[in-house]
């Protein structure tokens, strides 16, 4: 059986009082193969700390968004067991 993965969620930053961000952009690719969604985002980040040096900053974020699990119902399948006759190796003895 497989480890089950724990995937955290992705935090995205917020705006403070000394830190704006403003969302230029986003594009969410659906990947089925993998069974996850790819999500780009692009930001832009605006820095307010010091009025007289205030300065923007693009940025490019990248994360992959897991599908929910969908839970399988397995049968069980019982069957007759059947004899199995021994193979002998070349290697065994053989009694007469």
């Amino acid at each position: 059986m497989p480890k089950e993965v724990k995937y955290v969620p992705v935090l995205e930053p917020e705006t403070t009082s000394s830190v704006e961000y403003i969302e230029l952009g986003r594009t969410v690719t659906p990947q089925p193969v993998f069974k996850k969604d790819t999500i780009r985002v692009r930001l832009l980040q605006r820095c307010l700390g010091n009025p007289a040096e205030t300065f923007d900053t693009e940025k490019n974020w990248e994360y992959d968004v897991p599908w929910p699990v969908e839970e399988v119902k397995v049968e069980e399948v019982v069957s007759e067991k059947q004899p199995v006759e021994e193979k002998k190796n070349i290697f065994q003895r053989v009694t007469l």
